[in-house]
């Protein structure tokens, strides 16, 4: 059976469903509403969603087939009018999740009723210390997956190395790759990233998440996520949290780099700026994932600039502001992106990022905005990322200060060691003779007047 594409909306006393069902025969069509549950099956689609708030089927719900769109609008009374239903553009969130399994409603805290359960008990129980993928909860479903995706993964073997072991392992590898010379060639070709540092970069427009929609593509791509049920301890929802925006900062990145306008190279950056993506890595802090995020940007990609670096933080601190259904379409781009690229990069999604979007439509904008201010309330300085970047700035201004120096030692020598023109030496001499001739007896006269009139011939007549 087909998930067919879908849209809600509302009013103060109605809800308002969307179903697009081209293939369908609308005498085999049911619909059923029982509480905050609704099912449409016709095939061969089924249709089952969980809505945030109670709606009833009486005499006064509407509907109507329009045989040209393959639409079905159905209209129904909210049981409670007024009440507003939260999250209705969440496509994911509303589709009837599996059933979740028993628990000791002692040992968990739940954060919402869509999906997502903190587990209080087991926050300090490390577990598998070998795993990876979205929450560290993939063991053994992806062996050899770094060798198998060598373009993908700087880490071959994330079986083998312990999730602490990784961070260590990337940092000593980063700084083998760190190139001085690229870095200070970014750093005083000033005019080559002008345009970059000065574009204006607005992921998806300027519009905050009251104005903005899913397109039908989107629509699309999120029908089609399993209705995912997260057991999480408090330490890995942080951590998944810190994944997204190690994530959504290569993408930042990119979005700046291109000016707006990702190219097919696009997907590599963002998996190369990523250490969740190429690395496996999980962070702790704030602080933590920046840092590794600045230190691959300086490392890796074509433009490599510390205010850049700045500059691209502070696309991502506007990003989060604009809010999480605005973030949830950057992450399409990038499952999209991912999709398309050449170099498999489609496994990505598979370990991160479907899983990325289902906890967005899941988790609540208040941890969103949390991480927005922490992001912006951190100031990282050169020193930061350890690599030694003033010392080497030092080092290259020196060396400026003594090129310039031995420049402008060499202007002096070839200064000194000119020689005025011999023409115009003698033309002085000429005057200083002439002046000279009313003390002069006449044969001095004579045989000054002689030397003169043979010097003078000499340069007129070179032959």
């Amino acid at each position: 059976m087909l998930t067919p594409r879908f849209k809600l909306t509302q009013d103060d006393g109605h809800v308002y469903i969307n179903v697009h069902a081209p293939y369908t025969n609308i005498g085999d069509t049911e619909i059923d509403v029982e509480g905050e549950n609704f099912l449409f099956v016709s095939s061969p689609y089924f249709l089952r969603l969980r809505l945030p708030g109670k709606i009833v089927d009486n005499d006064s719900s509407k509907g109507s087939y329009i045989c040209d769109s393959g639409d079905f609008n159905l209209t129904f009374d909210k049981e409670v009018p007024g009440e507003h239903f939260e999250n209705l553009d969440m496509i994911t969130s509303l589709l009837a999740p599996r059933d979740i399994p028993d628990m000791n409603p002692d040992l968990v805290e739940m954060l919402e009723e869509d999906g997502i359960t903190l587990d209080t008990e087991n926050d300090n129980d490390t577990g598998n210390k070998y795993t990876f993928g979205f929450a560290n909860k993939i063991t053994t479903e992806f062996s050899n997956i770094g060798t198998e995706f060598p373009q993908i993964f700087e880490l071959r073997v994330p079986e083998n190395v312990t999730i602490e072991e990784r961070h260590t392992m990337r940092i000593k590898h980063e700084n083998d790759k760190f190139s001085s010379d690229h870095y200070l060639a970014d750093l005083y070709d000033t005019e080559l990233l002008e345009p970059y540092l000065n574009a204006t970069v607005y992921p998806n427009g300027q519009n905050v998440d009251s104005e903005i929609e899913f397109t039908e593509a989107e629509v699309g791509v999120l029908k089609e996520l399993p209705n995912k049920h997260y057991l999480l301890t408090k330490t890995e929802y942080k951590q998944v949290l810190y994944g997204l925006v190690d994530i959504l900062y290569g993408y930042c990145y990119d979005k700046r780099t291109t000016l707006n306008e990702s190219t097919v190279e696009s997907s590599w950056t963002i998996n190369k700026l990523s250490s969740t993506l190429s690395w496996f890595c999980t962070f702790n802090d704030t602080r933590q994932v920046l840092i590794a995020c600045y230190r691959r940007a300086l490392i890796h990609p074509i433009f490599r600039n510390f205010h850049l670096c700045t500059k691209v933080k502070n696309d991502l601190v506007k990003l989060f502001q604009k809010g999480k259904k605005s973030i949830i379409k950057c992450m399409i781009e990038i499952h999209q992106m991912f999709n398309a690229s050449n170099d498999a990069r489609y496994i990505l999604n598979q370990l991160y990022i479907k899983d990325y979007l289902i906890f967005l439509q899941k988790c609540r904008s208040e941890e969103l905005n949390e991480l927005c201010n922490n992001i912006a309330n951190i100031d990282l300085s050169k020193d930061d990322l350890e690599l030694e970047l003033h010392e080497l700035e030092q080092a290259a201004e020196m060396v400026k200060q003594e090129e310039m120096a031995v420049m402008q030692n060499e202007m002096a020598v070839q200064m000194a060691s000119m020689s005025l023109l011999p023409g115009l030496q003698k033309t002085n001499e000429l005057y200083y003779d002439d002046d000279s001739d009313d003390d002069s007896d006449s044969s001095s006269d004579s045989s000054d007047s002689s030397d003169d009139s043979s010097e003078l011939d000499s340069d007129d007549d070179p032959s």
